[in-house]
């Protein structure tokens, strides 16, 4: 496997030169990096380390799905708290001011220029260069790639509603990826699956998906993951997660139909 790991001063990407099969990966939550002029945005490590400045383990997950599938992912570079790559340029909470109860300091009484600084210089390059990469694998392979996000929460908001799914599955009307998903990880019986949970598809919090995904006719969908299995303590289930996932993921793409049913049959997976 040929991979370039390009770290651009706004995103993070792996390139497959040769990939197998039309799928491409994304985590725009992958980090909770701050750009020094933003002097950590008046926040301390403890909340810079939490969940509500990055996905936990997200990123670590894409990189290893990406490398067992020999495909090409692009990964957030910056905190969701500096700009969120899962909101759309209006939404009301691109640049949150606020974050489960937690004050952001740096993000209050943004003038209308540095707002707009940030959408240019964080938000629109990886929108960009995601685009760019699915249309690049969809010429490659003469059909539309399949788009996979990757994400993670925390068992339970300052609210204590415990959150009891251990991986969520984000879905809109294409159902294409999301019905062989559910059948494959039910069927393995190991982890507790909700349907369009801890979030909804349809919830305007899924910029990514619907815009990469629904909007550019190709299958789609967002993988949740419960952010305490990546806890060292919980190896052997982090684990069984990876294979769970990858072979339901496999398994999506046997079942999408051809040409996806073609070039997943002619990869060697496990």
């Amino acid at each position: 496997m040929l991979a370039i790991l390009m770290i651009n001063k706004n995103y993070e990407s792996i390139i497959i030169k040769n990939p197998k099969l039309p799928l491409l990966f994304c985590c725009d939550h992958a980090s909770n990096l701050i750009p020094k002029k933003y002097n950590k945005l008046g926040l301390d490590k403890t909340v810079l380390n939490s969940h509500i400045a990055f996905d936990i383990g997200a990123k670590k997950l894409t990189k290893v799905l990406s490398k067992r599938f020999n495909t090409s992912a692009i990964l957030g570079k910056y905190s969701r708290l500096l700009i969120d790559l899962n909101r759309e340029e209006n939404h009301k909470n691109l640049i949150p001011k606020n974050s489960d109860e937690v004050i952001i300091p740096s993000n209050i009484n943004l003038t209308k220029k540095d707002y707009q600084y940030r959408i240019d210089q964080f938000h629109n390059p990886y929108h960009t260069k995601l685009s760019y990469e699915l249309q690049k694998m969809d010429k490659l392979f003469f059909c539309k790639t399949a788009l996979i996000c990757i994400h993670s929460f925390t068992p339970s908001m300052k609210d204590k509603i415990k959150r009891p799914w251990d991986i969520g599955l984000l879905y809109r009307k294409d159902q294409s990826l999301y019905k062989p998903l559910i059948e494959s990880l039910i069927k393995n019986n190991n982890f507790k699956i909700g349907k369009n949970k801890p979030y909804s598809g349809y919830d305007d919090v899924n910029h990514t998906m619907t815009t990469h995904g629904e909007k550019s006719k190709r299958p789609f969908i967002s993988i949740e993951i419960r952010n305490d299995i990546f806890e060292e303590k919980n190896l052997d289930r982090y684990n069984q997660l990876i294979k769970n996932i990858s072979e339901a993921i496999f398994y999506s793409q046997l079942k999408i139909g051809e040409p996806y049913y073609t070039f997943a049959k002619n990869i060697n997976l496990f």
